[in-house]
């Protein structure tokens, strides 16, 4: 493992050097946490009327879904066919 690292990274041998670039891969992720987080919260102010507009949506399709028994005779819409001349429930 050792040597591979001296193969890999030669600068990184000695022990201040294996601090500093923990220290440095640290403070990175750090940074990368808070902004994403930053961002996370940004989304969620952007996705609020969102979500509750698709709510609105659903209920509206929800409510929407026994208008036509509410209102056979709304315009636009097909009246029931009349039972014919010869009935067969006779």
């Amino acid at each position: 493992m050792t040597t591979l690292l001296e193969l890999a990274f030669p600068v990184v041998t000695s022990p201040t050097a294996l601090v500093a670039f923990a220290s440095l891969a640290a403070a990175s992720l750090l940074v990368v946490l808070l902004v994403g987080s930053t961002h996370r919260s940004e989304l969620t102010l952007w996705s609020a009327p969102v979500r509750s507009r698709a709510t609105a949506l659903r209920r509206r399709a929800r409510r929407a879904e026994f208008i036509r028994l509410r209102d056979p005779g709304a315009s636009g819409r097909r009246r029931p066919r009349a039972p014919g001349s010869r009935s067969t429930a006779a």
